[in-house]
């Protein structure tokens, strides 16, 4: 409920004045856009990304989550979904013709997916495994110990991962939550959805991304071309000073947030 950062704000009503903003954006979005979100990433989690085909810009997390499902799951193929979770992971599922498999969240094992009791006939046909952490609504959080072994897991049953981490900069007390990217591995068997909506308050512009795996970031960026037209260009711009301008309105925010 708190508005956009002024600077970026700034930068969107430059980009909105220049005519090159208001024709139809290139399909993969600007270079400069997809070079600075490997910057935020390499700067933030020390992960390097391939800025052609290992980032993905989108019109917020939620589209490409929900397209996602297009480019892997055919009729009858199963996801594995936590329970409780953010619904456009197993409805996404369901309209692309797939079956979700819903893995328990419990607070015994700290609102994290017991990979060990999917039974096996369940785990050799799932295309995907959905997580989500810091998660939503548990707000439970994983250490990389448990994303070694969710990369284990999938190179064991030949699946994808594809993690949400719109909350990574939402945290208190001097917590950083890791990306799964940086786990070992991780690159190569999955992808990770991020958004600008939470930690820049861009929630009404629409702007986010997805990196990781480059067969599976081409799929969707295929998908995309067929159903949309692109980021708009101002908004892009705007995301770009979001990403590497400064930084310390979330630091500000987080502590709104905290005292609340």
């Amino acid at each position: 409920d708190m508005p956009t950062p002024p600077h970026i704000i700034e930068r969107l009503c430059q980009a909105a004045q220049d005519p090159a903003n208001h024709r139809y954006p290139e399909a993969a979005s600007l270079p400069e856009l997809r070079q600075a979100i490997a910057g935020w990433y390499k700067k933030r989690f020390d992960v390097s990304l391939d800025a052609d085909l290992e980032v993905l810009p989108l019109i917020g997390a939620k589209e490409g989550i929900a397209h996602i499902a297009l480019c892997f799951i055919d009729p009858e193929d199963i996801a594995l979904v936590p329970d409780p979770a953010y619904p456009v992971y197993f409805i996404s599922t369901m309209l692309a013709g797939g079956k979700p498999y819903y893995m328990p969240l419990t607070k015994k094992n700290k609102f994290l997916p017991d990979l060990d009791i999917i039974p096996e006939d369940i785990a050799k046909k799932a295309k995907f495994l959905w997580i989500n952490y810091p998660n939503n609504p548990t707000s439970a959080v994983a250490d990389l110990d448990f994303f070694n072994k969710v990369v284990k897991f999938a190179w064991q049953h030949n699946l994808a991962i594809c993690h949400d981490a719109p909350y990574t900069e939402v945290a208190f007390d001097d917590y950083r939550p890791v990306s799964f990217m940086q786990a070992d591995g991780a690159k190569e068997i999955g992808v990770e959805f991020h958004s600008l909506s939470k930690s820049y308050n861009m929630t009404g512009w629409r702007i986010g991304m997805v990196v990781g795996n480059a067969e599976i970031v081409g799929a969707l960026n295929t998908v995309k071309s067929n159903i949309d037209s692109g980021i708009p260009q101002a908004i892009q711009y705007a995301a770009i000073e979001a990403l590497t301008g400064s930084q310390d309105c979330i630091q500000q925010h987080n502590a709104i947030y905290q005292r609340r």
